[in-house]
């Protein structure tokens, strides 16, 4: 007698319902001024990027021959640093920083003649023993007018490979100096890589 009470209960229950039901299914034209066609959620078919990174493909440092040459006096580190986001002294002595920090950062210093300026700045004693060195040397110490024409020397000179082969040889892949210098290279950007924060890529120049 409960069983049957309940299966009588029940199946009142479901009779009941269905008028409820038809009661709630809207008609197609009473949607119309609420379904315009487009998908509900903001992010269902999506076919472009949403959050863009920001970075410099291509940067010379104080290691290549233009640069250097042309005033810039910062090392790779330094131009990690100011990618970041940090204050850093410019190469003409100013505290400069970038409005918003930089999201990855590719130092491509030329491969031929890295970080020879430097050392010819610098009057290193194994450059100054050849002549080409030693006279841009001089000109490079004077300043103004002879820094200027050292420095198209220079370059000219670079272009047209009339360097001493021994001298450039130095400064080149191959080198033991160059070998060192490039493992420091790749520690410099391995140093300033931060995961999630910021991308330091290793990257190289051709010779010109």
């Amino acid at each position: 007698m409960i069983r049957f009470l309940a299966a009588a209960m029940i199946a009142a229950l479901a009779l009941m319902a269905v008028p409820a039901v038809a009661q709630i299914v809207p008609e197609k034209e009473s949607l119309s001024d609420l379904y315009t066609g487009k998908v509900y959620s903001p992010y269902a078919q999506r076919g472009f990027p949403e959050r863009p990174l920001w970075g410099d493909s291509h940067l010379h440092t104080a290691l290549s021959m233009d640069a250097g040459l042309f005033g810039n006096r910062l090392p790779p580190r330094d131009a990690y640093r100011f990618a970041r986001g940090e204050e850093v002294i410019s190469s003409t002595g100013q505290r400069v920083r970038l409005s918003r920090p930089l999201d990855w950062l590719v130092i491509a210093d030329h491969s031929d003649g890295m970080g020879m300026v430097g050392d010819i700045a610098a009057g290193k004693p194994e450059l100054l023993a050849y002549e080409q060195a030693a006279r841009w040397n001089k000109g490079l110490a004077e300043g103004g007018d002879a820094a200027v024409q050292a420095a198209l020397d220079l370059i000219t000179t670079f272009s047209q490979d009339k360097m001493d082969p021994e001298m450039i040889a130095l400064y080149s892949p191959g080198s033991k100096l160059y070998k060192n210098l490039w493992e420091k290279v790749i520690g410099d950007a391995e140093a300033f890589n931060d995961p999630g924060r910021f991308t330091a890529f290793i990257g190289s120049s051709g010779p010109r």
